[in-house]
């Protein structure tokens, strides 16, 4: 079979053998902290129920809190969503595309604090809206909500973040606050404790004040920061909290943050709280396995009713891609082969047979496939993606041999008389030529051996272009005066032996 022909048939082959490609998964994200009264409603629709920790938020939910209840939501990729009291949330969208998370947040009534993790590739997104504003975040720490009078405001304690409503948009900075009054222009405010909650729920109060100008809330937020931070350094002087710094990079999706702090001071890293007792502390954030990339935490201390930034922790979590074999079954012919590092982390997959590319897959699951096998034997390779071209590549040489109906064929048929004259000698020397048909491709690898015996003795083959099948001959001595079978044994790799048998009679 041509070379070019026998790729095709693999490529089929190879087609119908190994992953398929998933449609874009929804996610849930993972509450990890009830405190109060907090309900969910299902997708939105029917009644209410109280949310408990380690429930799951799916797409479409709605979570609603009461009067002093907060709940904090961990997302699959690491981000944190503290939903405050009073507050009605509902998760529009929940999607892991290609390792990529994109989340949509409606905040209905109240305010959410979010520690979102920088979003990896071009299709990531984070947004939340608040009524008619929408904010787009890029790995970023702050606050977001409505006033009670029903208008939007935001900020941030770090990264970015674009707010806009009514066509009007704001590029919020790092510790900074904006506040939407309706029908006027944004205000746009400094604050170092900006992203702090309890600062947004005060300029909230001020920004529905309507006796307030735009002048008067960036003097109210002044002095409110001004207040916020003397107590935090305070704060800060009389407790003490010290992290072990975390490795560059980590290739599993949870890791472990050891912090020595003050007793009596309680540690919030994500959706982890921990009162300290002088003793060392342990936090164990999570995400998802394809959530690959940079991320950050966040550590926020509490005591004597206030809160401080205490700590920021960063590492990168790079997973390779790897394939391995496993069992082959040559009569079968197909292998085993396990993906790792795939799931949810979309990669190539490419094939190779005899140094040749066949098939590029792009698998997102992990787990257990098999491949077929081409007839006969051939060195097949695996690659599969990752940012070291040396990771990831696997090779072996395995044999396809199938059962088959394999046959011997004799030409000039399996009689033949000799007839010499007695001058001409005791012995003749005739060419034995036979075809060995249905082999798979007609491809020699799957025979074993091919033998020629007369009278005990085994004799050469060559191999001969016949028609049909695979050709051979064979150069054998006949006595005279009697009848001598000549015996062809092919010993096929699938472990079919043929005899067959051609009686020469040498008069």
């Amino acid at each position: 079979m041509p070379l070019l022909k026998q790729f095709k048939v693999l490529a089929v082959m190879l087609s119908f053998a190994v992953v398929s490609v998933y449609a874009d998964a929804p996610k849930s994200g993972k509450v990890r902290l009830v405190i109060g009264d907090v309900q969910f409603q299902k997708k939105g629709a029917g009644s209410w129920n109280h949310l408990r920790v380690n429930g799951k938020v799916q797409e479409k939910d709605k979570i609603k809190t009461y009067e002093e209840s907060t709940v904090s939501i961990a997302l699959p990729d690491g981000s944190i969503v503290s939903i405050a009291e009073l507050s009605e949330v509902e998760f529009s969208q929940l999607l892991m595309v290609d390792g990529e998370q994109v989340s949509a947040i409606e905040v209905r009534e109240g305010q959410i604090r979010f520690d979102v993790q920088k979003q990896k590739g071009e299709n990531s997104s984070f947004k939340i809206k608040t009524g008619t504003a929408t904010c787009s975040i890029r790995g970023t720490d702050g606050t977001v909500g409505v006033t009670k009078g029903g208008q939007a405001i935001g900020s941030l304690n770090s990264g970015s973040m674009d707010m806009e409503q009514d066509g009007k948009k704001v590029s919020v900075k790092p510790q900074q606050f904006v506040a939407f009054r309706k029908g006027k222009d944004p205000i746009v405010g400094e604050a170092k404790n900006a992203g702090d909650p309890e600062f947004v729920k005060q300029i909230g109060e001020a920004v529905d004040d309507t006796t307030k100008s735009d002048a008067d809330i960036v003097a109210t937020a002044k002095i409110l920061d001004t207040k916020m931070e003397q107590k935090k350094e305070d704060l800060r002087s009389k407790y003490k909290c010290k992290f072990d710094k975390l490795p560059e990079v980590v290739d599993t999706n949870t890791v472990t943050i050891r912090a020595a702090c003050s007793a009596g001071l309680s540690v919030t890293i994500g959706a982890e709280t921990i009162k300290s007792e002088g003793s060392p502390i342990r936090f164990h954030p999570e995400w998802t396995p394809g959530a690959l990339g940079e991320k950050k935490f966040v550590a926020m201390c509490s005591a004597e009713g206030s809160s401080f930034e205490c700590g920021r922790l960063n590492t990168t979590y790079k997973v390779n891609r790897t394939v391995a074999f496993g069992d082959v079954d040559n009569h079968a012919c197909k292998v085993n082969y396990t993906l790792r590092g795939f799931e949810d982390n979309k990669g190539t997959l490419k094939f190779f047979m005899d140094d040749s590319l066949v098939q590029t897959l792009t698998p997102d699951r992990d787990g257990s496939y098999v491949m077929k096998l081409f007839p006969g034997a051939h060195n097949y390779k695996l690659v599969a993606q990752n940012d070291d071209p040396a990771v990831g590549v696997i090779w072996n040489r395995f044999g396809c041999f199938p059962p088959t109906q394999v046959v011997v064929d004799f030409k000039g048929g399996t009689k033949v008389d000799i007839r010499k004259r007695v001058s001409q000698g005791s012995a003749a020397y005739p060419e034995v030529v036979f075809a060995v048909k249905n082999v798979p491709g007609d491809d020699p690898s799957q025979i074993e051996s091919v033998k020629v015996r007369v009278d005990g003795k085994i004799y050469e083959t060559k191999y001969v272009p016949v028609e049909a099948g695979i050709g051979y001959s064979s150069t054998v001595r006949l006595s005279r005066g009697k009848a001598t079978n000549v015996e062809v044994i092919v010993t096929m790799k699938n472990g079919l032996i043929i005899r067959a048998f051609k009686t020469y009679t040498f008069r």
